[in-house]
Parts: C-alpha cells; structure tokens; sequence
C-alpha cells in the first residue's frame, strides 16, 4: 500500500520483540535461589512473544478489509453506513451480481483490486443506479478511464497538512456537493488526484505555490450518478476518528441511495472491498457468453500488469515447440518438383494478345456471357454489311430493309434475323442497366451457344445468296459483250 501512519500495530510488536529477544538473563550465580529461575524466565518470555505474535497475526488483516478491526480495516465504515440506513439496506458482499441489481441500489466500491465490468455499471447508472469508488491504486482505472478521468499527482506542497506529514494532506469542499454538506476538512492519507473538465469537484487539495488539485469528482450517467474519490484511506477505521472523515463517510453512504429528481430511490446499499468477483448482466437474463468475455477481460488484464503466469508460460512454450517440430517435418518429408523457369514457360493465350488473346478472353470462365453475345453482334452486323457493300453499319431496321432487297435471306430467315437482332439488342441494354447498379437475369452458356449457331447459319446463307447473285451478274454482263452492235453484218 505504501502508506502507514503514526499508530502502527506491527512496528509496534516487532519493537517488543527486539527487546525481549535482546534482553540479557540473569545468572543463578548472582543471586540466591533455585537453579530453575531462569529456565522459567525464558520460558515464560517465549510464552509472552508467542502471545504477541498471536494477536498481532490476529489483528493485522487485509487492508480495507470489511471486517476488519484494526487499523487499515473498514469495519467502522459498515458499522456507520448500517446505523445510517439500517442494517437490513447494508449488504457487504464479495461478489457484485449484477442481475440482481435494482436502479435505486448503490455500490460503495473500495479499492478494486480486480478489473470493473464498466458495461454493466455503465447499464446500472443509467437506468438510476449511484457507484461511490473510492481507489487510489488499484484497478479502478478502467473505469475512470471509460468515463475520461484521469489520475493527476497531490500537491507536493499542500497548504495544510496533519503531523508535519505533506503526505496527510487536508482536503476540504470544492463545492456544494450533498456529500460535503457537512464537512470542513478531511485527512487523506497519499492520495491521488483526478481530472476531468466537466465532472463537478467534491473535495479539493489547495497547493502552497502550486496548482489546488481535486481528489473527488461526481457526474451524472442517464438517470444514475457516479462519484470517485482518489483515495479509499480516508474511510479507514483508524482515519474515521477524525470529525471531517466520519461526515465525509456519511454523506457518502447517504448519497448512494439517496433520492433523485426523477422519483424516490431509497434502495440497498452493497458494499464490496478489494478482490471482489463480478457476475451476471444488469437487467439481462443470464449470458454465459458475457461471464466468458468478463473472465477473459480479468486474464487480459492480469496479465498485462503481472504479466504470464508460469503455467500459462510452460503450455504456450510447449505448443510452440511442438508445432515447430510438425512443421519441419512436414517440410522436411516433402518432395519439391522441378519448376520450370518463366522465361522458357508457354505464354497463356489470355496474355498473347491478338485476335486469339481477344478469344480466349471471351471466352473465360470468370468472363461474363454478355460479352460473347456483343461480340457475336457486332460480327453480325460487320459481316452483313460488308456483303451488302454498305459503307458503313445501318440501323437495325435499315439493315432488315437492305436484306431484304438484295434477297440474301428468304421470308424466314429474315424474320430470324430480326427476332436475334432484337435479342441483342436487349443484351446491350442490359448491359447499360447494369453499371447503373441494377440487377439483371444472368445469360446461360447454352444461350450464347445458339446465337452463335444462328449467326453462322445466317451469315452462310447471305453469303451463298450473295456468291450466287453474283455469278448470275458475271454470266448476264458476258451474254451481253457477245450481242452484236446494231447495224453491223451478220
């Protein structure tokens, strides 16, 4: 704890003991009597240190131990909070079970010594709950930091201060607060100060050339109140003889059940000290989940301020040994095969380029079939007017027309043609409501397949239409060159 006043039992005992142990014994040779006096002296100085040592084990118990009566012990806190709101309101418990928390209970936290389960007390709060923690150096840092408080140092210099000691600094009200109503000074014993820009002050340290420092602040969470204090000392058995301490004790006690502005509260106050164990979810039905996530939250943070235990130590080792013998192994039994060097590999026909890197392409399985249907169309449309000797590509329409007039597909195929190139033009269609985020029927292969086969018959037929035709041109224009010219003889 690294705090000690001026009453200390221990210091105390150990003295007795050094002059007991250190004290010569009288020799029988200096004086008359039995031989058997100083057997018995040393006997009974032995059953005297014994004794000693007895109460003091018995005495000395953890500090702000709640049944404690010595010194260090918080036994006069309980005795007070139970004369304040009965004993029946005042439950001292080492294990805060948050699903039996009511919104008008309060907890009066001293010096956790384990991680706080800030979510459910930040549930707790805001459905009307009150938390008075009063910790210095203990783990009531998450919540402090939660809620954006920081720890700052006492002032080096206070201006008062108890027995010549800077270190039993007076604190006195930094505002009208109902804890301090009825308080003028308090003696702290090391504390700690805290610093937040919006929570109001409670208790404050004046400096002596330096900057005041606050040691307790209070703020409202939704319909529930925090209060934190740097310094749990202050409620300590041998610290509640001092007048500003037991009102301070008092107004604290009042306030964890006291009434609100939104209605009457006046609920059971819990009292937990040091390594108190955490369970349950404030108005929740039982989550083995969060008692999962709460104990590996408590060996996270263990672990970061003790660091690894041993055991936790020894097994990650051994794993790790054991998975570094698998993987040479399983590396070492593998037989590697020859691989080819790039710059002597074939270049896929994807990567080629060309008409048939463009094919392969298309024609990949990631590929989307709308692309094979555009290219089918724009072969079609290219190849139909080059047959045609057009210059450039008409319209759909204007295409049909030109078709047929030069009779390169009969009634039939004609109509074919248009029923495919109304098919493809839906397709570009789709392509265009698709890259303005809208969702379209995914084409098949078998689709893209068809059209293909009906391209090609199509093309094959304007093709023989049009040889034909032109070998119809080519024997009507000789016929004509053979005529004779009118006029001229037989």
């Amino acid at each position: 704890m690294g705090k000690q006043l001026a009453h200390d039992n221990r210091a105390c005992a150990s003295r007795y003991l050094r002059n007991a142990l250190g004290r010569r014994v009288i020799r029988t040779s200096s004086i008359a009597g039995p031989t058997s006096a100083p057997r018995a002296a040393k006997v009974a100085a032995l059953l005297v240190v014994f004794a000693v040592l007895a109460l003091v084990t018995r005495a000395h118990a953890a500090p702000f131990d709640l049944a404690g009566s010595d010194w260090e012990g918080c036994a006069e806190l309980v005795r007070l909070a139970r004369a304040e709101l009965g004993a029946q309101r005042v439950i001292v418990t080492g294990q805060i079970d948050f699903h039996e928390l009511k919104p008008d209970d309060g907890l009066l936290l001293l010096y956790p010594e384990k991680s706080l389960d800030v979510d459910e007390l930040s549930k707790f709060m805001r459905a009307g709950g009150r938390v008075v923690m009063l910790d210095d150096f203990g783990r009531g840092d998450s919540l402090l930091r939660h809620f954006g408080m920081e720890r700052v140092a006492s002032p080096r210099r206070p201006a008062e201060f108890l027995r010549r000691n800077p270190q039993l600094a007076l604190a006195e009200p930094a505002s009208a607060h109902p804890v301090v109503a009825e308080v003028s000074r308090v003696v702290t014993n090391h504390p700690t100060g805290l610093s937040h820009p919006d929570l109001s002050p409670v208790l404050k340290i004046r400096g002596n050339g330096e900057p005041d420092v606050v040691v307790a602040v209070a703020g409202a969470v939704g319909q529930g109140r925090l209060l934190a204090v740097g310094d749990p000392s202050i409620v300590m058995n041998s610290m509640l003889r001092y007048g500003g301490n037991k009102a301070l004790a008092r107004g604290l006690v009042r306030y964890t059940v006291d009434h609100d502005s939104w209605g009457k509260r006046g609920g059971r106050l819990f009292i937990a000290s040091g390594a108190f164990d955490q369970k349950g979810n404030f108005g929740d039905e039982e989550s083995s989940w969060s008692e999962w996530m709460r104990s590996l939250r408590e060996a996270l943070e263990g672990m970061r301020r003790d660091g690894v235990p041993s055991s936790v130590a020894y097994a990650l080792a051994i794993a790790l040994g054991l998975a570094l013998v698998v993987w040479v192994g399983s590396r070492a039994g593998r037989l590697h095969k020859a691989v080819t060097p790039r710059f002597v590999r074939k270049t896929p026909t994807v990567a080629q380029g060309g008409v048939a890197g463009h094919a392969a392409v298309i024609a990949a399985p990631q590929t989307s079939r709308v692309l094979a249907i555009l290219e089918l169309k724009s072969a079609l449309e290219e190849q139909l007017t080059a047959i045609l000797g057009l210059p450039t590509v008409p319209g759909h329409q204007e295409l049909l027309s030109q078709v047929a007039g030069h009779g390169l597909l009969d009634g039939e195929g004609v109509r074919a043609l248009s029923r495919l190139l109304l098919r493809m033009s839906s397709v570009e269609t789709m392509v265009v409501f698709q890259r303005s985020g809208g969702m379209v029927q995914p084409i098949r292969d078998n689709e893209v397949v068809s059209i293909a086969r009906t391209v090609k018959e199509l093309l094959d037929s304007a093709e023989a239409s049009n040889s034909a035709a032109s070998r119809s041109e080519r024997t009507h224009a000789r016929e004509r060159e053979r005529e004779p010219e009118e006029g001229s003889p037989a």
